[in-house]
């Protein structure tokens, strides 16, 4: 099932701690130029050269609906019939009574995260609590591994690429579950904007090929999926590249699925963004954020009466729930028809935070002259105030982002040789004021002080949050400001400490020296304002969310969805969260047959991570038959 170079690297990593991945350094300058090169490079292929258009025509049979209402059909020895690819045929005349799914997002980063939320994943039962029930023993609720793994968008950080899928998804996940008895799990993916970034490539030879994903059969073949659910539920899974849009092959197979659908049954929705989420949030920066055939294909089910009553998504990585229940004529609230619109991405990339917003409702996306229903806000994984906390981890932004400081440095450096010259480096007996007076004076005369001033202001312009033109406008050249400042007077310093405490004269040892000053307090003050910086455009102005908790790498607080559709119809969604992760793994002393490589290292009388609980109550759809 896999092939023998990922064999050599869960060997490895089995033995050798310092063989598995850390989290992605996103402020390491090489990452920065890397992830940034592909980005650029992604989007402009991406838009003249589609894969999803290469992938429908190699499938001109690939239309086909992935039943799962029904049982599979026997053998008759024990077994189950298969098709010419192996994989489990329906049996047309029984109908399945119940059935398991988990939904993981964002996975694929550091190990221990990603581990620690396959080893839940792959247990065969789970039972759970909210950390409210575990405090005051209250209820247990015993779920089973999914019969159905959905990966839900990104899966592999930071860019993707056969190598580092392997590395930091296939391997983690196979020693999790390397294999499986029969009958064998099904996975099924949708790709987010960091699988396209190698234009698909390399997610569709792992999860678009129909083969194995591991301990999962992988029925899938192309980037978006229909299910069929029992008790009529289905599940459909969309591919939106890299602007949150579906290309038109994709509209119409799902025309086409659609056709299938009675009025009387019911949709799970999987996108790999939350777009109600970021429809609210930059509604008043882009007017038009959702006119894409995204919106269409949700107008095109309601049209056809067809209800979405779960929309799923990652993207952002953290747990937020909407809902919205609709009232009967009589006042009472009818929970059958009720509606919820979750973010799961917490699979193992870094946290997001989620005091990104405040509201506590959004409304709905209206299309033509619907009324907007309105959605309220009933959960968030971690707090607010949690999340509001953990910001104040950007003050240690130098320490956390070591090797972001070389940038700042270099900056410094070049701003400061710019002015730095024989007119700026007086005698040892001048004063600190003397060569702050000599070196302003020198920036009047200098035109390529002028020249890397712009360029310094301009690139931190760049890099402010684009949503607000406001905010770019202001922050941006402020923020670039700040630097330019902290660079004068640190090169003012440094050259006061070569003349005055060295008793240096102008000269080669004296430029190496304030050169090595200068570029020492480039990289700790420039670090250090780029972190109170992130804090105060986040925390004041709801702005940076992504860099801010990209910056602070928390591993922690991540979660998955574990989905029941029971036998009398009733759909339950089990919000999985795990607060602090695993950092810690040992080889199990006798492994089952089928069972994880790797378990929790916990030494007697020490506190173990924490395992993992509901992050809130069970939420249940009751089956519209049964009404």
């Amino acid at each position: 099932m896999i092939g023998g170079k990922v064999q050599k690297l869960v060997a490895k990593m089995i033995r050798e701690p310092n063989a598995r991945p850390r989290m992605v350094e996103w402020f390491n300058p090489a990452q920065l130029i890397v992830t940034g090169f592909r980005t650029v490079l992604s989007t402009v292929f991406g838009r003249y050269s589609d894969y999803r258009l290469i992938e429908a025509f190699n499938n001109q049979h690939a239309e086909q609906i992935n039943d799962y209402a029904k049982e599979y059909m026997p053998d008759g020895k024990g077994g189950y019939m298969t098709d010419a690819d192996g994989f489990y045929m329906p049996n047309k005349h029984q109908d399945r009574d119940e059935i398991w799914i988990d939904y993981v997002c964002d996975v694929g980063d550091g190990f221990n995260s990603t581990y620690s939320v396959a080893y839940a994943l792959t247990q065969p039962e789970l039972t759970l609590q909210t950390e409210y029930d575990v405090k005051h023993k209250g209820a247990k609720h015993t779920t089973k591994r999914g019969d159905i793994l959905i990966f839900g968008g990104d899966q592999v950080y930071p860019t993707a690429n056969s190598e580092t899928y392997i590395k930091r998804l296939i391997a983690p996940y196979h020693i999790a579950q390397g294999f499986t008895g029969d009958p064998h799990p099904h996975v099924f993916a949708i790709p987010g904007n960091h699988d396209w970034y190698d234009g698909l490539i390399a997610f569709s030879r792992i999860f678009a090929a129909r083969k194995w994903f591991n301990g999962w059969q992988s029925p899938q073949r192309r980037s978006y999926f229909a299910l069929k659910l029992p008790h009529g539920w289905w599940l459909l899974g969309t591919d939106i590249q890299l602007n949150s849009d579906i290309d038109e092959q994709q509209v119409r197979y799902f025309e086409q699925v659609a056709e299938q659908i009675d009025p009387s049954e019911r949709v799970i929705l999987c996108n790999a963004e939350p777009y109600w989420v970021y429809k609210h949030k930059y509604k008043d920066y882009d007017p038009v954020y959702n006119e894409n055939n995204l919106a269409y294909l949700e107008k095109m089910l309601k049209k056809r009466h067809i209800g979405i009553h779960v929309y799923l998504a990652g993207d952002s990585h953290h747990y937020r729930r909407f809902e919205y229940v609709p009232t009967q004529a009589g006042g009472k609230d009818d929970h059958s028809l009720k509606i919820e619109k979750i973010t799961a991405g917490g699979g193992g990339a870094f946290l997001h935070p989620t005091h990104d917003i405040h509201d506590p409702f959004i409304p709905e996306i209206v299309f033509d002259d619907e009324e907007p229903l309105q959605f309220d806000r009933k959960m968030d994984f971690p707090s607010e105030s949690e999340s509001r906390r953990l910001t104040k981890q950007n003050f240690l932004f130098a320490w956390k982002n070591p090797l972001f400081g070389i940038v700042t440095a270099i900056l410094y450096l070049l701003l400061c040789s710019s002015i730095q010259s024989e007119h700026t480096y007086p005698s040892s007996s001048a004063s600190y004021a003397a060569i702050v007076s000599s070196s302003w004076t020198e920036i009047g005369r200098s035109p390529s002080a002028f020249i890397w001033t712009f360029i310094v202001l301009a690139g931190f312009w760049l890099f402010t949050d684009t949503h607000s033109r406001v905010y770019k406008w202001i922050a941006g050249p402020l923020h670039g400001a700040i630097h330019v400042a902290a660079s004068f007077f640190i090169g003012c310093g440094a050259v006061y400490l070569a003349s005055s405490g060295f008793h240096l004269a102008w000269g080669f040892g004296a430029l190496l020296l304030s050169g090595i000053l200068i570029a020492y307090g480039g990289w700790i003050i420039g670090s250090i304002i780029m972190g109170i910086y992130l804090y105060i455009s986040l925390n004041w102005f709801g702005r940076h969310a992504n860099e801010a908790f990209s910056a602070i790498q928390n591993e922690n607080y991540k979660n998955f969805l574990r989905i029941h559709i029971a036998k009398n119809g009733d759909l339950t969604i089990y919000p999985v969260g795990i607060r602090t992760i695993t950092r810690k793994w040992k080889q199990p002393a006798q492994r089952a047959e089928f069972g994880p490589m790797l378990e929790p290292d916990v030494p007697a009388g020490k506190r173990a991570a924490t395992e993992p609980h509901l992050i809130e109550e069970p939420i249940c759809i009751p089956s519209v038959r049964s009404h």
